[in-house]
């Protein structure tokens, strides 16, 4: 296996996107944990923990961010199956605890605060990463480590189970669905790994027990299929991977910008008309633009339009003439016109209607 990317490159790359964070008190742990670039330079070529941690480290930092470093496979599989003994495994696993422990709100808009802590698509990556691991622990037959990291996996199965079902007595919308779209993310990156776990029999009840939680061929029954039904139905198209954004560099200068959960757009497009200057501000506006003719379905863009446009002067007339020639036309027409032309309040509205309606459906009420 190649020995992975080089720290420094890897820490240039969380500055890229999050410089940010060394500017940021609550973040000393993470830019520390950064800082150690010898180091982990020093264990990259074995994988030796300092690396691993190094990984896990910049993960957390940036998988939020505009441009998240691409560590995925690695650390989710990669850097497990090179691991040898109880011991490896088990100090990557301490690890995994650590960073995991950070504050996520440092690093992140996703976030759902609760009774139970807070829930983000933090968790679900660090989901994945222990199921990378419990998947090597069980196929060397270290049971008794394997049954830490399945307790560890069904602890945060069970407080998400917790989060979501407290929330689904409220009457809030916004609350729910951006719970539910987060359980599905992480269920959905928890499936992903074990699913690609070695066919052997003895990972078979650990395979049947996390595999396709929020997945359901029939009426949804569990609290993690219902939260599965509702984010198919509502929620699914709002929160991706929104690639055009990773375009405006001035997206990347403040965690004040950092994008929330769709489709709730409104605050934050207004955040970044008042954050960004005119030529920056009009590349935003592209992107999104560009994610609304490729995604025309998708709300969160127009609501982010829509918040751009009520706090510009001039509204999005000004940028006009820094748009390319071909997404011109589309700045206020059609839908977005009509975004444009709704306030947020109706808006949230239209979505609790739309809850509303999926709770009947699901027999919820």
């Amino acid at each position: 296996m190649k020995a992975g990317i080089a720290p420094r490159v890897l820490c240039d790359q969380v500055k890229s996107t999050a410089a940010w964070l060394w500017d940021d008190e609550r973040a000393k742990p993470v830019t520390d944990a950064l800082g150690r670039i010898e180091k982990a330079e020093a264990a990259r070529a074995r994988g030796g923990l300092a690396y691993v941690e190094f990984l896990f480290t910049a993960h957390h930092a940036s998988v939020a961010t505009f441009v998240p470093t691409d560590v995925d496979a690695r650390i989710r599989h990669h850097a497990w199956v090179t691991m040898e003994t109880e011991e490896e495994i088990a100090q990557a696993a301490d690890a995994v605890d650590r960073v995991a422990a950070w504050d996520v709100h440092v690093v992140s808009a996703r976030v759902v605060d609760s009774a139970w802590g807070p829930l983000s698509g933090h968790n679900g990556e660090w989901l994945a990463v222990r199921a990378g691991a419990l998947g090597r622990a069980a196929t060397l037959g270290f049971e008794t480590l394997a049954e830490r990291l399945t307790s560890a996996i069904d602890a945060e199965l069970e407080r998400e189970r917790a989060i979501f079902d407290e929330a689904v007595k409220g009457a809030s919308a916004s609350r729910v669905l951006a719970i539910a779209t987060t359980i599905a993310h992480n269920l959905g990156d928890l499936s992903r790994v074990v699913e690609g776990w070695p066919g052997k029999p003895d990972l078979a009840e650990r395979r049947r027990r996390f595999i396709r939680l929020g997945h359901t061929e029939g009426k949804p029954r569990t609290s993690f299929e219902v939260a599965g039904a509702l984010n198919l139905a509502i929620t699914a198209n709002e929160n991706h991977r929104f690639l055009a954004l990773r375009a405006p560099r001035a997206l990347r200068t403040s965690r004040a910008i950092l994008l929330p959960i769709g489709p709730w757009f409104d605050a934050w497009g207004e955040a970044v008309a008042r954050a960004l200057e005119d030529r920056d501000r009009a590349e935003v506006v592209t992107a999104l633009l560009e994610l609304h003719l490729a995604q025309p379905a998708q709300l969160g863009c127009l609501r982010a339009l829509a918040g751009i446009h009520r706090v510009t002067r001039g509204g999005l007339e000004v940028h006009l003439p820094d748009l390319p020639a071909r997404i011109r036309k589309e700045a206020l027409r059609g839908k977005v016109r009509e975004a444009i032309d709704l306030p947020r309040e109706r808006f949230d509205a239209r979505i609790q209607k739309r809850w509303e309606a999926e709770r009947d459906r699901l027999g919820l009420a």
